[in-house]
């Protein structure tokens, strides 16, 4: 997970630098198959991967035969994607500041727009906005509300809210701002009260995980395409 607070001298991982690659196998099997949709929608495409991370999106769009330029905030975080030598190019900046301009098929964010502060998670979604193509798509994985209440979704949203709960010993505004989203009704929800023109929405985990693509002219959002797939039944 990464956080983009428009400075790059605050890092918060550089705490947890050590712990990083155990965390990194359980964030691969946990976002296997809501990446793996995201891969699919994006096969060979040119693709901003906004606040990257590790480089595990990275690495797969990459596979995909995509061009990706991956960038994050964290120093700590962009040492860990470079040590795995994928053919990306990774960049420390600040989401909110992005200096591309029409220059991406599509942008993505993944498991990052939860741990922002609202004002700094718009700021990165007008900067994404900006960096791709007039008729390019911004795609976000991240946390979602459940639409019924699942032996699955309990179990996820346990194991998600043990997870988010941990970051309170290296850096408490990430818990903080992962609750306001969850209380104002997680990706989804956020999505709509931006104004988004929704295309695609995908859940998993029971729905506590959504990835949803959104146009940058779509006039009908009722038109999108919604599918729930689930991990394991």
């Amino acid at each position: 997970m990464k956080d983009e607070q428009g400075s790059q001298s605050f890092d918060p991982y550089r705490s947890i630098d050590q712990n990083l690659n155990s965390g990194d196998a359980i964030n691969r099997w946990l976002l296997l198959r809501p990446r793996q949709r995201i891969v699919q929608l994006l096969k060979g495409q040119r693709i901003l991967d906004v606040c990257c991370g590790t480089g595990n999106m990275t690495e797969m769009l990459v596979a995909a035969r995509c061009q990706v330029v991956g960038i994050d905030s964290s120093r700590t975080m962009l040492s860990h994607a470079r040590q795995k030598h994928i053919a990306a190019e990774f960049k420390q900046m600040d989401a909110t500041q992005l200096p591309f301009n029409q220059e991406f098929d599509a942008a993505v964010i993944s498991i990052a727009l939860h741990e922002m502060l609202p004002q700094v998670r718009e700021k990165v979604w007008e900067s994404m906005q900006r960096a791709v193509l007039s008729n390019g798509r911004l795609i976000a994985l991240d946390f979602a509300v459940p639409e019924r209440n699942s032996l699955m979704s309990r179990f996820a949203s346990r194991l998600i809210e043990q997870d988010e709960r941990e970051t309170l010993n290296y850096h408490p505004e990430h818990y903080e701002n992962f609750q306001e989203f969850m209380r104002n009704g997680g990706l989804i929800s956020w999505l709509y009260k931006q104004d988004q023109p929704l295309e695609e929405e995908y859940c998993f985990w029971g729905g506590t995980l959504a990835v949803v693509v959104t146009g940058q002219s779509v006039s009908d959002r009722d038109s999108r395409t919604t599918s729930t797939e689930e991990q394991s039944k």
